[in-house]
């Protein structure tokens, strides 16, 4: 059995644990622009607020697929091409689950073993998600999303090449990336839901003050 659990991060405390910053940096003025003058992808890791954690969010994601694709180039060893793209595979994840999800999009789940060995589902957002920087969102939730469909793609090619001995590491791939992204999905629907609680308490106040303006006295 399994329960979830959600819960709201106040302030900066959400970037405290682990040794992280204790303090979110503001968003730079005027980065959510891209300049004509420089390339989009360029622009668009420039703007983030994090860039150092942007590109390491997406750098072991490139690492993981390159080995997968390229090092048989170089050697002829499955299992040294198999320990590489699987240690990048586990870094990206752990870059993922513990860093860039709680820096970049104030994202954070976990889980926790119950003494009966059920396992509770944890979940955890900012306050206020508006403060997410839009290219850090783009940067975040596209490689999420753009990850798993090479993986499955690569597993299909495998398949049909009968290269079913790779298709361990595919299986790898997926598991750990489909955590991270079904993980934060859920993060994201607690978020959406803090977002349209706030705003239907923010209409009922309005309400109340407009039809009752005498009813707080």
């Amino acid at each position: 059995m399994s329960s979830a659990k959600s819960s709201g991060a106040a302030g900066d405390s959400f970037y405290e644990d682990d040794g992280l910053p204790s303090e979110r940096p503001p968003i730079p003025p005027g980065t959510d622009h891209i300049g004509a003058n420089e390339g989009m992808v360029t622009a668009v890791f420039r703007a983030s607020s994090h860039p150092t954690v942007a590109v390491f969010h997406v750098f072991f994601k490139i690492c993981a697929i390159t080995s997968y694709l390229l090092l048989g180039l170089f050697t002829h060893s499955f299992v040294f091409q198999f320990v590489i793209t699987v240690t990048m595979l586990a870094f990206d994840f752990w870059t993922v689950k513990n860093v860039s999800g709680r820096l970049m999009v104030g994202l954070r789940w976990w889980s926790d073993v119950n003494e009966d060995g059920s396992t509770s589902w944890r979940f955890e957002t900012l306050e206020d998600p508006a403060s997410v920087s839009t290219a850090d969102h783009r940067i975040f939730w596209w490689s999420m999303y753009v990850t798993p469909i090479v993986w499955v793609t690569l597993g299909v090619v495998s398949v049909l090449k009968f290269n079913l001995s790779w298709l361990i590491v595919v299986f790898i791939a997926l598991v750990l990336t489909g955590a991270n992204l079904w993980g934060y999905m859920q993060c994201d629907k607690e978020a959406q839901k803090r977002i349209q609680n706030a705003v239907g308490n923010t209409f009922l106040h309005a309400a109340l003050n407009r039809f009752m303006p005498f009813s707080g006295n």
